[in-house]
Order: structure tokens, then C-alpha cells, then sequence
């Protein structure tokens, strides 16, 4: 095997993991063949069936196993046996950096042994825009195996990308299409990339663990993509009566850990569709409190867990579990490579040498040592079957991370496994709503087109984190009394909504499955806004890259036609609206209610009228609330996180009640007017038209907003001279610093410590110079707190459309940005790899009577530049 390809041209020419190139003599001679499960067996007949009599004009179907069953092993025994065997070029497709993984470590030497003579070699790449993978320009004619994600073969089909298209003709007309995930496949953008495969006579085998679709729209596409429908299916309970899948057992442990998560991140982060940013999960993996907590659980049911696999994020906190494991008698080793999750390659996040993780791993097998922690190597080829338990140590938003390492404990004893499996998750006590990722087995495989019953559980946690959200206004107020009905505070019932979004900043694509909660003053504009969407829709939310924050104008325009009456913060209806436009957008019909089914037993009112009647005194009424909080079939302790919260709600619904029966409360007078805080709306209109209705920090003409420059908090004035526009995300990244942005030169008396931090454009918006334009701008106008910037100059097309060029006022030096370039000049190098953009060749900033800051640096050094002067 050689996995000395060179990753890309340049200084930094480092071997890629993700390349090998395999002598298939060697892999025939060798041991380490695995022998197909029954289950698999039978998948395979039906498979090399369809290949044997493929039928003409584009033949299309699905390999249906739930996780645990071991799609991807038998999808490659079937590619090594059958397509590769006969000369054909396979073309696999994912989703995610961690599928693509996957499926390149399991081509290994035990499974390309079966590919028959006379193919004497096989080369694999891996291609995507994860830093260590190759981009799709590095894609070879002579290449066999290209593992890529969707979103990067998609636009490289799109803009007809050279070395895609030479590989495509390389195969004669004998390329062989794989489809990970494919119950993401009807997507808009994904459609036109099958059919322009199959139309061109490619197989496509489409591989998923939940092939069947409530959604008639999404069958109808499913049966158009994959016209020979499910070639070969298993079904999680026929499996675990075999004894091939374990029986899964979930419980929770609460941590009690509060995370640090600010609002005005969480605002910025919510629309991002990416995991927790990366400054909370090392808060949580430094904790070492919660650290000890999760030791502590495995060591005091040990008999109960066995083998167990933990996963974690950061390899100190591998190390921290390993010795407070040890700590208490428990036999542990450690498995990680990831020193810091955001390095320039693989390579360089090694911390230990393979020799190690290699001996942690022999000696789990073995069985020498009960827990192996690690640092989510889910997808290096290693084959742990008996592991009984898997502890995830945080909560993801990544459904196919979270099935990943649920996977790893799913062997059941006919598959080299355990009779049963537990997946123990740690929840820690979040302030925020966030969507997290969940399994439910039962969903997988199933074999009849019903309903599924795990989307009529009641989301619990998003029902609770509203509940507080609101009675922490109420006791802000310093009057506790429930505004309305109690139940109106809870929700009448919620919609499930699917599609696929891209994660922000990568090229990846996740799918959503999540449900959108619905108040009794809002079902009503939710029925009318459905209808109007499945009438029309902009077209912009056909697309998996669509952002919230790119629709703003939209769904305000929505929420103020349809909800200008409901009670929830303009914030939580814009998403809620968006996530339902995205659903309907990318071909689905109308999402379907939920009703709350148990919502009028949860009714504090009903107890609190009970209590006024019975004329119960203080202690009596604590102990009957205690006694209700108890109650096994009610919600209360997961509505309320703890029981002072309940008493509170419970005495606000009493206060109500008893302030509804009284007299009128008297008024007093009120005379005096407090000053205002925003200027006047003609004032505002007035500020907007003198600066050119844009924002003066980045040039958008949208959702402009009015800004202070000396913020009212510290007596700025609401006179013109004090005011600015600027958009949403420019106001707010300015916050309450004193920056005016019609000044247009910096007031800086020194080089400033570092560029201003905002996201390169996302996704398909990294292809359109408006956007970087209007990153340079907010960047640079940012970083010398002014005007700065006086044109970017980016062509469409020429010359300029390799080479960038800014140029900033005078009195605002360059050179303040030499520093920084190098590293601005990768992310944008990787966003545009992304977009599937060419790279740029130079970036020059510019200002009169200034030296240029210039990538590649010309700049000689000091000693030369007084030598030609002398």
C-alpha cells in the first residue's frame, strides 16, 4: 500500500492519510478477510442479483440495513466482488467529513482482496473541504475510488470542473455511483447531479438505515432517483430477535453543569446548523468536576456497563477520565490523535504515535482493560464488537455523529456482540434551546409507511426552556402574576419539519429532523403561512445553503402578516417560520401537527383554584406542591428543573387568579415623560437618505437599523451628527463601542493587535464577489474603527478575478495588515475551495502615498531597501 501522494503544490507538501494506492496481489495473499453475518449474506445475493441484470437507462437502487447491521461493509464486499472486479471506477458520496472516513478505512486490505484478477492496483482518494483532504482539483484520471462529499461534487459538476470530468470519461462509461445517506437524495440540488450521472449510464446504489418516507412528494422523488426501489432490507426487530443487533438501552445522567454559552453568541451561532462552537466544548471537556462525574458513573455500576467505549473531545480530557478511572479500580486505556480540534492539517493534530493507541486498542480486545476513552477515532477501521456500553459524554447537534458512536455498541451475540446495549448520555443543564440529535431505533427499518410514534413524545426540554424563559421575565418584573391562563404558556402542539442544511463554514450537509413547537396565538397564522408557501416560495429555500440570516427581510415581512399577535419573541418566530419554509422548500408537503395530547393535565390553574377553594394555608399548599412535583405521571420535574421554579409558576397562577375576583386596583398619576432612548422614525429615515440608505460599515442595503456612535447608555444624543446606519450583524458586532464609521480615518494611534473576526462568506455565496466585498469592508472598517475603506476591487471575470485588490483612505496604513494576511488568505483559499471558486493569487491593500500590504509578501527586507537608496 503507498500513502505517499502529495496532499496540494506549494511550501507545504506533507503526505495526505486520504490517500492510498493499494497492490491488490498483496491484499489477495493476506489474512484479516471477514466472513459475511447472515443478514449480510442475503443483502449481498440480492445486490449481486441487480448488478448481475442491471436494467438500461440508468439503473438506481437502495441497500436498507439500520445501524449497527453493517451497511458499509456490505456495501464495499458487494463493490469489491462485483463493480470493481469488472473494471468499473466507483464514485462514493457523503455527507459529512466522518462518513467519508468511514468508508475509506473499511476499504481495507481484508476487503479489496476480493476484487479478481487481472486489476493489479486500486487507488482511493478522499475529497472535500476538511483540512488533510484533497480539494476536487486533485482529483486523478487514474484515480479509482474517489470518496467526496455531496456538496463538493455537486458544484464541481456544476461548474464543470476538469479533473472531475476527466475522471468521469477515464471510467468508459463504467462508473459506479454510491450514495451514503440516501434518504437525503430528493434535495433539489442533489437531483440534478444523480440524473445527470445516471442519464450518462451510471449505477447508483444508494445506502441508508430509514428508507421509507411519511412524505408522498419524497417517495415520489426516492422512487424517480432509485427506480428498482429497496434492492435489500433488514429490520431492526427481526435483527434483534436473530441475535445480530443487541436491544438498546438509553438512559440519561444528569450532570448538573450550568455551560457557559452567551446570548449574543448563541444568536450568532443558532443559524450555523454546526455542532456547539468549539470555546463551550473545551469548557465543558476542562471541566473537572463534570470529568470526574463520568468516572465516577462507570465506577459505581461497573458489574452493570462492562465494556465500555467513552467518547470525548479533547485529549486532556481523555486523560482526566483514564486517571479518575484508575483512581477507582477500574482497568482503563486511552485512544486520541486530536491535540486541538482546528490544526492547518491531520498530521498535525498527532499527540501520541500509533504504537500506543495500536497497544490501547489490542489490549481491549483482549479484554485486559474494561474502558477505552478516545477522542471519536469512530471511523479509522478499528472493530470493537464487544464493547456492551458507550458513554457520550456531551449532547451533539450532528445526527450522524450521534449514530455513529451509538453504533459502536450495537453487535448482538450472532454478530460478535453483547445480548444488550447501553447508551448512557451526560445532559448538562442548558439555558438555551438547542436541537439536539436523537435515535430513535425504532425508526430505522421499519416496514410499514406509519406514523412514527417517537414525534408524538412532547419535546420536553423546549417546552421547559420556554416555561422558564418566560416566569424569569415574570420575577424580572418584581410582580409574580401570570400574564394569562397558565396553559396558554404551553404549547397546543408542534409540527415535524425535515431538510438538509449545510454546516456554515464547511461543505458539509446535515440533515434536520426536529419539531417546531405552535401557541394557541399562533396556529392559526402557522395554517395560513403553509398554505401560502405551498403555493409559492423563493426559490431560495430550495437550497441546502439558504441562511437565516440572509432571509431576514422575509420572514419579518411573514411574521408581521401572519403572527402581529402572538406573544413569542420575534427571534423564536423567525427561526421556527425559516425552518418550516426550508421543509416545504426542498420538495416536502405540508410538515404535520402534533397535538399536545397531555397538556390540560398539566394545567397549574386548575391546582391553584383547587387550593383557593380547600383555603389552604402556606405549609399545606408547599406540601401538596411537593407531593404534585413528585407525581411519576406528570412532567413537572422535567418541565421544571428544580422545584422552587414550580412553586413560583404555581403562586403567579394563584396571584391571577385571586387579582381576577378583587376590585379595580387604584392608579396613580403619571405626568412626567422619560426622555428618549431612539431617535424619531422621520429623524431615522432622514439618517438613512444623507448615507446613502447602506450600512456604512460593510455596504449592504439591508435591514438597516439606526445606530448611536456615543450609545444613549452614556449620554450619546439622538441628533443626527451622533447617528449612522448600519445593518443588523454591523450593529451588533459593534455593540456599545464608539466607532463612527463616517469618520475615514482610522483614530488609532498604533497598529492594531489583530484583523476584526467575521465568517468568510458561506457556501455558494463564496463564489459572488458582492459578498467578499462586503466581508473586506466590515473586516477592515472594523480593524481601524472608521470608514476605512475606500473600494474592493474583485472582477467577474479576467485578471481580476485572481488577484484582489483594497484600497483604503488616506491616513490608514497598510502595513498595519501585513501580519494578518497569511491567515486571512487561508480561509479564504478554503471558502472558495469550498464554493468550488478557483483560488485567488494575490491579495494587495492599498493607500495613498502609503507602502501596499501585499500575499506573496514583496516586501525586502530593511537593509535592502536603504542599500538602493545609498
Amino acid at each position: 500500500m503507498r500513502t505517499n501522494k502529495l496532499s496540494r503544490a506549494g511550501t507545504d507538501r506533507t503526505a495526505s492519510t486520504f490517500f492510498r494506492e493499494w497492490e491488490l496481489t498483496d491484499c489477495r495473499r493476506g489474512e484479516g478477510k471477514k466472513n459475511p453475518a447472515p443478514h449480510q449474506k442475503a443483502a449481498l445475493k440480492k445486490l449481486h442479483d441487480w448488478y448481475d441484470k442491471l436494467p438500461a437507462g440508468g439503473p438506481g437502487g437502495i441497500l436498507a440495513l439500520p445501524t449497527g447491521a453493517g451497511k458499509t461493509f456490505t456495501a464495499i464486499h458487494f463493490l469489491c466482488r462485483g463493480p470493481l472486479s469488472h473494471d468499473y471506477k466507483v464514485l462514493w458520496l457523503a455527507h459529512t467529513h466522518h462518513l467519508l472516513e468511514q468508508a475509506f478505512f473499511s476499504f481495507d486490505a481484508g476487503a479489496l482482496g476480493g476484487i479478481a484478477e487481472p486489476r493489479r492496483k486500486l487507488r482511493l482518494r478522499v475529497v472535500s473541504g476538511t483540512p488533510g483532504h484533497f480539494p476536487p482539483r486533485d482529483i486523478a484520471a487514474s484515480d479509482d475510488v474517489v470518496i467526496a462529499t455531496l456538496q463538493t461534487i455537486t458544484n464541481a459538476h456544476r461548474e464543470e470542473l476538469p479533473q472531475l470530468e476527466r475522471f468521469i470519461v477515464s471510467a468508459n462509461g463504467k462508473l459506479f455511483v454510491v450514495f451514503d445517506e440516501a434518504h437525503h437524495a430528493p434535495a433539489p440540488s442533489y437531483r440534478k447531479l444523480l440524473q445527470g450521472l445516471r442519464e450518462k449510464g451510471a449505477p447508483v446504489l444508494g445506502l441508508t438505515a430509514t428508507p421509507t418516507y411519511s412524505d408522498e412528494a419524497k417517495r415520489g422523488w426516492l422512487k424517480r432517483l432509485f427506480p428498482q426501489g429497496i434492492l435489500a432490507q433488514a429490520r431492526v426487530p427481526e435483527l434483534m430477535a436473530q441475535g445480530i443487533l443487541a436491544q438498546p438501552h438509553f438512559e440519561r445522567a444528569s450532570t448538573s453543569i450550568v455551560p457557559k454559552f452567551d446570548e449574543r453568541e448563541y444568536e450568532k451561532w443558532i443559524g450555523t446548523y454546526r455542532d456547539i462552537p468549539e470555546d463551550v466544548i473545551d469548557q465543558l471537556a476542562e471541566n473537572a468536576e463534570r470529568n470526574a462525574f463520568i468516572a465516577n458513573t462507570y465506577a459505581d455500576k461497573r458489574t452493570k456497563w462492562g465494556k465500555t467505549i467513552i467518547f470525548t473531545d479533547r485529549w486532556f480530557q481523555c486523560e482526566a477520565i483514564v486517571e479518575g478511572l484508575r483512581k477507582r479500580g477500574v482497568k482503563a486505556g486511552a485512544v486520541y490523535s486530536h491535540v486541538d480540534a482546528r490544526p492547518a492539517s491531520v498530521e498535525g493534530r498527532r499527540r501520541r504515535t500509533q504504537d500506543e493507541n495500536s497497544n490501547a486498542l489490542e489490549r481491549f480486545r483482549r479484554s485486559e482493560i474494561d474502558v477505552l476513552v478516545n477522542v471519536r477515532m469512530l471511523t479509522e477501521g478499528t472493530d470493537l464488537p464487544d464493547a456492551q456500553t458507550v458513554f457520550l459524554t456531551r449532547q451533539t447537534t450532528s445526527q450522524i455523529l450521534l449514530t455513529q458512536m451509538i453504533g459502536r455498541a450495537l453487535r448482538g451475540p450472532k454478530f460478535g456482540g453483547t445480548p444488550d446495549a447501553f447508551i448512557v448520555s451526560f445532559v448538562d443543564d442548558w439555558q438555551q434551546a438547542i436541537r439536539w440529535a436523537e435515535h430513535d431505533p425504532l425508526v430505522e427499518g421499519r416496514a410499514d409507511e406509519s406514523e412514527e410514534r417517537s414525534f408524538k413524545r412532547p419535546p420536553l426540554l423546549l417546552i421547559s426552556i420556554e416555561l422558564v424563559k418566560r416566569l424569569v421575565r415574570q420575577l424580572d418584573t418584581g410582580v409574580n402574576v401570570t400574564p394569562g391562563p397558565f396553559v396558554s404558556q404551553m404549547p397546543i402542539g408542534w409540527y415535524r419539519v425535515t431538510f438538509d442544511a449545510c454546516t456554515q463554514g464547511t461543505d458539509e450537509v446535515e440533515s434536520r429532523d426536529q419539531l417546531v413547537m405552535v401557541f394557541d396565538d399562533e396556529k392559526a397564522g402557522f395554517d395560513k403561512l403553509i398554505r401560502v408557501f405551498l403555493k409559492a416560495l423563493p426559490k431560495a429555500f430550495d437550497s441546502e445553503s439558504v441562511t437565516l440570516d440572509a432571509q431576514q427581510d422575509a420572514l419579518e415581512a411573514w411574521r408581521e402578516q401572519h403572527f402581529a399577535d402572538a406573544s413569542r419573541a420575534q427571534g423564536d418566530l423567525h427561526r421556527d417560520i425559516f425552518d418550516i419554509a426550508r421543509h416545504i422548500g426542498q420538495g416536502h408537503n405540508a410538515p404535520e401537527f402534533f397535538p399536545f395530547e397531555v397538556r390540560k393535565d398539566h394545567d397549574l390553574d386548575v391546582l391553584a383554584k383547587k387550593f383557593i377553594r380547600d383555603d389552604l394555608g402556606p405549609r399545606a399548599i408547599d406540601a401538596a406542591l411537593q407531593a404534585e412535583f413528585g407525581r411519576e405521571n406528570r412532567f413537572w420535574r422535567t418541565l421544571y428543573p428544580r422545584f422552587d421554579l414550580f412553586r413560583s409558576q404555581y403562586y403567579g397562577c394563584q396571584a391571577r387568579l385571586l387579582g381576577g375576583s378583587s376590585a379595580p386596583v387604584p392608579m396613580p398619576r403619571s405626568s412626567e415623560v422619560p426622555s428618549a432612548s431612539e431617535p424619531d422614525e422621520d429623524v431615522k429615515e432622514q439618517v438613512k437618505g444623507r448615507d446613502g440608505d447602506r450600512c456604512l460599515a460593510c455596504g449592504t442595503t439591508r435591514k438597516l437599523q439606526v445606530d448611536h456612535v456615543v450609545p444613549v447608555s452614556v449620554g450619546g444624543p439622538n441628533e443626527p451628527e451622533n447617528l449612522q446606519t448600519l445593518c443588523g450583524q454591523c450593529n451588533r458586532a459593534k455593540g456599545k463601542r464608539r466607532i463612527g464609521f463616517r469618520t475615514r480615518r482610522t483614530t488609532l494611534e498604533k497598529p492594531v493587535p489583530h484583523l476584526a473576526q467575521f465568517d468568510v462568506p458561506p457556501g455558494e455565496h463564496a463564489g459572488d464577489r458582492t459578498y467578499w466585498k462586503r466581508f473586506f469592508r466590515r473586516t477592515l472598517n472594523f480593524t481601524y474603527e472608521c470608514g476605512a475603506v475606500a473600494e474592493a476591487r474583485i472582477a467577474g471575470r479576467g485578471d481580476g478575478y485572481y488577484h484582489w485588490e483594497v484600497e483604503l483612505m488616506d491616513g490608514n496604513p497598510p502595513g498595519w495588515l501585513e501580519p494578518f494576511l497569511p491567515k486571512l488568505v487561508e480561509r479564504i483559499q478554503e471558502a472558495c475551495e469550498r464554493a468550488g471558486r478557483p483560488p485567488i493569487e494575490s491579495l494587495t491593500i492599498t493607500a495613498p502615498g502609503e507602502e501596499p500590504a501585499e500575499w506573496p509578501s514583496k516586501r525586502r527586507p530593511k537593509g535592502a531597501s536603504k542599500a538602493r537608496r545609498a
